[in-house]
Order: structure tokens, then sequence, then C-alpha cells
């Protein structure tokens, strides 16, 4: 199980219409001259003359005068304050380059900047993307409480009178065979096959298929006056994500992950590149995702309940890296997730245990550990 990976990057810096990310809680500390290591003081302000001028401008007649008399002399030193602050969290990035937080007046900036332009880059567009998603991160939906006034019982159903010709009619109609029904006139004899299609297998069954077919033999048995219905098996289909997909693909990830997930944006980053689903005829079974072409992190990797041990997940991730044969994937997984055999099997490293990682998205009660290991697969 992976997660989101752009809600857990910091942008450091800005230039040129380009953006640098860094782990949060990865930090290097810079060197002196001298070989050794230090982390400057954070500089402290005292905000008590702020407030006494406050307070003396409330009693002077007219409100003239006080507040700015005492904060002119100040704002050098609340400048000088800041930039104590933004020196003390430079740090040297993967490249050996200066980093620094950006300030929300920056981002804000850039975000207006990039969403103004027609056309962006690559790089532009992936930037945007994760600028939004760490606001999207922030402005947490309120938490709705339980009223406290009780609500007014609901009335009493009254269970209308079964008419018993009615029922007889009902159970007097035969089952119209699949290929001469109005059904078989709006689906076509043909199988479904998705657009963007990318493999299909007829070989796998899963717990869910055979499920069905001992439910269909088991009501034959009991009912053999009855014409059953001719249900033809269809293979599951892999291709990338489409429109039409979206409300299965939420519901399945809300599922198998936590609620209130969206992954339509998918739709505007390559999805021909960065995304797998899984189908059986018109239900979609499977779901894997990766950020973008350019960042191949794994948000997402799912298969629907009854439709596992089928090898399903192996199948989507396998296309995955296919797809990108030359770039490094990584990801987190919780640490009590079984999903770390399979991407153990496939050559994934762990590189860093990240504790807390999924505490802002998995409830409190959930038996999923919210502690997780960060693995990488490295191209050969």
């Amino acid at each position: 199980m992976s997660s989101e990976s752009d809600d857990d990057y910091e942008y450091t810096e800005i230039k040129r219409g380009k953006a640098k990310s860094r782990p949060r809680k990865r930090q290097k500390r810079i060197k002196n001259e001298d070989d050794s290591e230090t982390t400057p003081a954070r500089s402290t302000f005292s905000v008590e003359p702020l407030l006494s001028a406050l307070w003396a401008n409330c009693k002077l007649e007219g409100g003239d005068g006080g507040f700015e008399q005492v904060i002119d002399p100040l704002i050098p030193d609340l400048l000088q304050a800041r930039d104590a602050v933004e020196r003390s969290q430079i740090e040297l990035d993967d490249d050996q380059q200066i980093t620094r937080p950006v300030r929300s007046s920056e981002i804000a900036s850039l975000v207006a900047e990039l969403s103004a332009r027609e056309v962006l880059s690559s790089s532009e567009a992936l930037i945007l993307r994760k600028l939004k998603l760490e606001a999207q991160r922030k402005n947490k939906p309120p938490e709705i409480s339980a009223p406290q006034t009780p609500l007014n019982p609901l009335p009493a159903v009254v269970t209308p009178q079964v008419d018993p010709e009615v029922l007889n009619a009902l159970y007097a109609i035969k089952t119209t065979p699949f290929s001469n029904s109005f059904l078989s006139r709006l689906h076509g004899t043909k199988e479904f096959m998705p657009p963007g299609l990318i493999s299909v297998d007829w070989e796998t069954r899963t717990p869910w298929m055979n499920l069905m077919e001992d439910i269909r033999e088991h009501y034959t048995f009991a009912h053999p006056e009855r014409e059953m219905p001719v249900e033809s098996l269809g293979p599951i289909t892999y291709s990338t994500l489409h429109a039409y997909q979206l409300p299965q693909v939420h519901d399945l990830l809300e599922r198998s992950f936590w609620p209130g997930i969206d992954v339509t944006d998918s739709l505007d980053y390559q999805p021909e590149k960065s995304t797998i689903i899984a189908m059986y005829k018109k239900v979609v079974v499977g779901v894997a995702i990766i950020t973008s072409p350019i960042q191949t992190y794994i948000t997402y990797l799912a298969v629907k309940a009854g439709w596992d041990k089928a090898q399903i997940a192996r199948t989507m991730l396998y296309h995955l890296i296919m797809m990108h044969p030359n770039k490094d994937f990584t990801l987190h997984v919780s640490t009590n997730n079984s999903a770390m055999l399979l991407y153990n099997q496939f050559g994934f490293k762990a590189e860093e245990f990240v504790a807390g990682f999924y505490s802002e998205y998995l409830p409190p009660d959930s038996r999923a550990s919210k502690n997780a290991f960060r693995l990488r697969l490295r191209h050969l």
C-alpha cells in the first residue's frame, strides 16, 4: 500500500521556472571551512513591545501615531529575524546545492503565474500539480460532529399486502436466452474491449469468478424446470485510465485505503504512461497509478476484494515497470502490509523507515500500521 508522494515533499527553491523538492525529514547540515558541522541557532524576537504599542495606541485620543511610532523602528529587526530563521533552514540537496523552503507568498505567486499560462512544459506541469496537492492537503475538510438534539423517529413502515395473483404471474415468467434478450442487443455479442488496451488474460480464474459459477450451478440444480441464461466467461483486460472508469476507480481506492481519494488529475499527466486499469468485462477490478512519467512514484496499487490471489497486482506492476524500463521506482508501504512480499519479488529494497507516515490518512481504528517503509527499485 502506498500513498500520495506529492503530499510529503516541500518545494525548496524556485529559479528560472524550476523547483526542487526534498523530503521533510531528511536533512543535511552545512559544513564549515574547518570541516565542523554547525546548525545555525534560530533567532527569536519578542512581540512584547508591539503589544504595548497597540495597547498605547488604543488609549490615545483619535488613535493616531501610537502604532506607527513603534512599528517603524522594529521593521529592520523583524526582517533580520526572518532572514536568520531562513538561514537556519538552509540545507544541501542531492546535487550539493544550497536550498531553503520557499515562502507562502512565493508559492502563491508561482501558482498564479503557472495557472495563467496556456501551455506548460512537463516540469512546470509537475511543479504546479505538487503545489496544488500541498495546498489541498493543508486545507482539510472540517470534521462534522453528530447533532446534540435527538432526531425525530421515523414513522412505522406499513408493509402492503401482496396480491397472490401478481406473484404467480411473476414466477410464471420464463427466462429469455441471452442471445435473444434485449440485454444482448445493448451489449452486443462480442466481448467488450476498453480503449487503450495493453494486454488480455483469458486464463486467470479469480475467487469471485469461481463463486459466481458455483451459485449458478446450485440454482440450476435447485430449479431444473427453469431455463437458465447462458453466462459467457470473459477475459481480464489491462488498459490505461479513462474518464468513464473514474467512479469505479475511486470506489475501489477508498475501500482499499481511506476515504476522499480523487485521481481525476491523473488524466492530465499522460495516463497512457502512468496508469494501469484491470477490468473484467465492465467492472474495474484493479488499479495501479504512478505520479507521472517524470517522477515514477507508485501512489496506488490496489485489487478489488474477491479478485486477489490471482496475480492481478503482479501483472499491473509488471506493466508499469515495462513502461519505464530506465527509471527508478519508489513507493511507501505500511510495515505490516503483505504487499511487501510482492515488491521484494520485483527487487524493491527498503531504504528508509518513516514513523507515522500514514497518521494523517488512516483512521484511528485501522488495522494497518501507520509506520511505513520507503522502497526503491533501481533500474539495471
